[in-house]
This record gives C-alpha cells, sequence and structure tokens, in this order.
C-alpha cells in the first residue's frame, strides 16, 4: 500500500503511516526549516517536496492523505458558480483537489475545519467527485480520543467505488465508524512526566523575563503574566476592562483539572503554573507522541520554539490519523 501525503505540514497526520509512506508534497512556506531538517527527523529518506508542479514525479499512490488550509479551488468554485474567480481561493487547497485529479487514489482522507462545509456544501463535493463515495465527519476531537473537547474538525473521506466494487459497503462502513483510540486526559496529566525545560524534546519556552504584547499594544514580561495566573488560579481567560471586550481573544490558561483549551501555535496560552505552553506540552495536547521529534537549535531557540508550535498546532490532532490508518488497516486487502 502507497500512501502519499498531500499538505501533511511536517508529518504529524502522515506520521502513524510513516510505513507506508512515498513521500510529501507541502508548499506551505510556514513549514519549512533549513535543509528540511524537521522533516529528515522523522522521515529520513521519505521524499518532501515543496514545489507542487513536482507532483508528476512521484509514483502513483494507492491513498492520499493531507490537511490543506482551507478554502476553494477552481475545480470547486467553477462546480458551484460556473466562474473560476475567487477572493479565497487557497493555493494548498486547490493542490490537494488538483492531486485527486491526477491521481485518482483509491482512498483519500482530508481534514479540515468544519467551518469549509459551509463554503463548500456536501453536494459540491459529491458532483466533484462522482467517482468517490464520501464520508464526512463533523465532529469534537474527543470522538477520536484527542482532549480537545472545543476543538472541531472535519475529516472528509473518499473511497472509489469502481475500485471497491462489492467491498464498498464494508468500507463505509469502517470509515463511517468513528472511536476513540486514546483516553481523555486533563491538562495535569497530559503533561505528566515533562522535565522542566527539556530542549531534547522541545520542552521550552523563551525566558521569563521576555516582554510580550498581551493585547491591543499592551506589553507585559511573562514573569508578569504569571504573576497575575498565579494570583487568580480559577481564571481560565486573561480580563480587559479598558476595551470593549471583556477578555483578549487567544489569551487564556489551561487549568490543572480541566480539558484543554484549542492548542494554537501563538505564544499567548499558558500552563495551569502560569507558563507559556512548550512545543512539546502542545504536542502533547495535540496527542503527538513523545516520538515524534522536534526540530530545537540551541543557537536559534527563539526560531526552534515558534517553529515547534507552528508544526504540532496547524495540523490535525493525532488521534485523527491514528484512528484513519487503523481503519485503513481493515480494508487494505481491498486495496
Amino acid at each position: 500500500m502507497k500512501i502519499l501525503g498531500v499538505n501533511g505540514g511536517n508529518g504529524v497526520i502522515l506520521y502513524p503511516m510513516r510505513k507506508h509512506l512515498i513521500g510529501n508534497i507541502e508548499i506551505r512556506s510556514v513549514f519549512k526549516t533549513p535543509y528540511d531538517i524537521q522533516w529528515k527527523l522523522n522521515f529520513d529518506g521519505i521524499r518532501l517536496e515543496t514545489d507542487g508542479s513536482n507532483m508528476v514525479n512521484f509514483d502513483f499512490p494507492d491513498v492520499i492523505v493531507g490537511a490543506p488550509n482551507c478554502g476553494h479551488s477552481s475545480m470547486l468554485a467553477y462546480s458551484r458558480a460556473k466562474k473560476t474567480s475567487d477572493p479565497m481561493k487557497d493555493e494548498s487547497f486547490e493542490l490537494y483537489m488538483i492531486s485527486l485529479g491526477y491521481f485518482k487514489p483509491k482512498v483519500f482522507m482530508m481534514e479540515n475545519l468544519p467551518k469549509s462545509l459551509e463554503m463548500v456544501p456536501k453536494s459540491v463535493w459529491e458532483k466533484t467527485l462522482p467517482e468517490y463515495e464520501l464520508i464526512f465527519h463533523d465532529l469534537s476531537c474527543n470522538a477520536w480520543g484527542n482532549s480537545q473537547k472545543n476543538r472541531k474538525r472535519l475529516v472528509l473521506i473518499g473511497l472509489k467505488k469502481e475500485h471497491f466494487g462489492k467491498h464498498l459497503l464494508k468500507a463505509q462502513y469502517h470509515f463511517s465508524n468513528v472511536y476513540k483510540v486514546n483516553e481523555l486526559k486533563t491538562c495535569k496529566e497530559l503533561t505528566k512526566g515533562l522535565k522542566h525545560e527539556d530542549i531534547d524534546i522541545g520542552n521550552i519556552r523563551e525566558p521569563i523575563s521576555d516582554f510580550i504584547t498581551i493585547y491591543s499594544g499592551k506589553k507585559l514580561t511573562l514573569k508578569q503574566i504569571q504573576k497575575f495566573w498565579l494570583e487568580n488560579p480559577d481564571l481560565k481567560r486573561w480580563p480587559v476592562n479598558d476595551r470593549k471586550f471583556t477578555t483578549a481573544p487567544g489569551v487564556y490558561r489551561n487549568l490543572a483539572n480541566d480539558f484543554p483549551a484549542v492548542a494554537r501555535k501563538a505564544n499567548r496560552q499558558y500552563n495551569h503554573k502560569g507558563l507559556q505552553l512548550t512545543p512539546r506540552e502542545l504536542a502533547r495536547i495535540q496527542g503527538v507522541p513523545d516520538k515524534f521529534k522536534l526540530y530545537m537549535d540551541p543557537n536559534r531557540e527563539t526560531f526552534s520554539i515558534n517553529k515547534g508550535r507552528t508544526t504540532i498546532t496547524k495540523t490535525p490532532p493525532y488521534e485523527i490519523a491514528r484512528w484513519f490508518y487503523k481503519q485503513l488497516k481493515k480494508v487494505q486487502p481491498w486495496i
């Protein structure tokens, strides 16, 4: 079974199926690291392409897996509106659609925001890909066993009707069956065993003396922010009293005995000790195992921390990938 990633980031969504992986096409610069070192740490010897035009150099895969940006492709826009002009057109989304049209895989999986179904409804998908049986899951990440209960994702799976033939209903059943592949954990449970400032696994954060902009130009040191959180132990969101809004969006703290809030790459989220979440803490929240290596350069700590957070948070929760691979193995005899 040959699997190709198309916009699979630095491989979080591809990691469970790496022994079948023939490569990844990732055109988004946000995931790039010097000499592709982040990719090579976990996928050394497996090809990474950063130019979509090199797609034709890959063998035809059986399966395509990816998580492109949310947006429209010209193909989808034309199916819906009979015109190609689209201000929300996204390059990675379009590349994913082109890959389906070019390779025509037996199975594909795409992870995205549920909001994308409002822009590209099911009827458009069905019209665009009539040769596929489509399965849509619009669910909280808890359904797959990830602890972020407020993080909702869209998982779209396509099964090529002609290929599966008499086995199509059985394959449909397996991919329609969502279940937990991991136990839900509180924030305190998720960080259990992490050592303070362990750069080898990406458990590192900016110096506590650093200033950051907390909201609307207001700058504080990380030590001042930690002091505030510790003085207000039950507060989840940073209060704002001198603006029209009552909380600063994206500035929050995970409480020890609660499930984690939605993991984001910005450095304006904090653990139950009032400290910024490290790349490894975010990885734990996203379900990513510690054996997934994060690129950390001791000579470029700030760069490494930011890239680590991006690698982890701008990709799907790991449990979705694990579940998909489990189901894929169940239908492998028919692929």
